[in-house]
């Protein structure tokens, strides 16, 4: 069967990553974007480029029917969804008390709500089939907590309790759910000055910022058949900055 993997928030950086690392696989690759649709369109020529099948389609999934609307254009142009990276977020690095009333909603929704409508659209079809891979891309922030990422923590620590409850709801249906939490990653658009990079450093016993690379290896493991036995899970892609258990 043809494997069609939805990634999201695939126009630029680590989401670009994951599609192109995907689609080098041999995977039809639905390429979801939000605003940037010209990053969009080369994540897809990046792709057709080098033989691969891709698409892309503009969603909202904060909005539920934004996210049906999605599902129904992807089975019409590359058939039924088969798996899902899901890389898309919304954060706002600022005090708690500096937002306004309200301010905080479109982070709940994209990052807490959106993973919400991606599993209630999509799951029913890979149940339909009895196999499929659900994986959602975090912050490490929503493990250990951090004072300028406090919405957006607190929402995908939901996420982390979502994935484990569907992934005992559904894996009788050999749907496994999995979420990746992720450090900081250096794509290229940090710039920290020595010192403060090296104050930085310090947390990560490997003495390295993540790269893209260091994500793209976890997908394509967690999407193989290697990873066929495991679900329900947190792995951490962190350089040893936090080990929760």
């Amino acid at each position: 069967m043809e494997q069609v993997i939805l990634v999201t928030g695939a126009s630029d950086r680590v989401g670009r990553a994951i599609a192109l690392q995907v689609a080098s696989q041999g995977a039809t690759v639905a390429v979801h974007y939000h605003h940037s649709k010209e990053k969009a369109q080369e994540t897809v020529r990046q792709i057709t480029t080098l033989g691969g099948r891709a698409k892309s389609f503009q969603s909202n999934i904060g909005i539920l029917e934004d996210v049906q609307r999605l599902q129904q254009e992807i089975t019409a142009s590359l058939g039924s969804v088969t798996a899902i990276v899901n890389n898309a977020a919304f954060t706002q690095m600022k005090s708690f008390f500096d937002y306004k009333p309200n301010e905080w909603q479109q982070e709940l929704d994209v990052c807490l709500n959106g993973v919400i409508h991606l599993a209630y659209v999509f799951l029913p079809q890979m149940k339909e089939i009895n196999k499929g891979k659900f994986i959602t891309l975090i912050g490490d922030s929503a493990r250990t907590g951090d004072r300028k990422l406090i919405i957006s923590a607190a929402a995908r620590s939901g996420v982390i309790s979502l994935m484990k409850s569907l992934a005992q709801e559904i894996g009788r249906y050999q749907i496994q759910c999995n979420t990746i939490s992720i450090g900081l990653l250096d794509q290229g658009d940090l710039h920290f000055s020595p010192d403060v990079q090296k104050q930085i450093l310090k947390g990560y016993p490997l003495q390295r910022l993540g790269t893209v690379d260091d994500v793209t290896g976890v997908v394509a493991f967690l999407l193989s058949d290697a990873a066929n036995w495991i679900t329900g899970q947190v792995l951490s892609v962190n350089g040893g900055h936090s080990m929760l258990s």
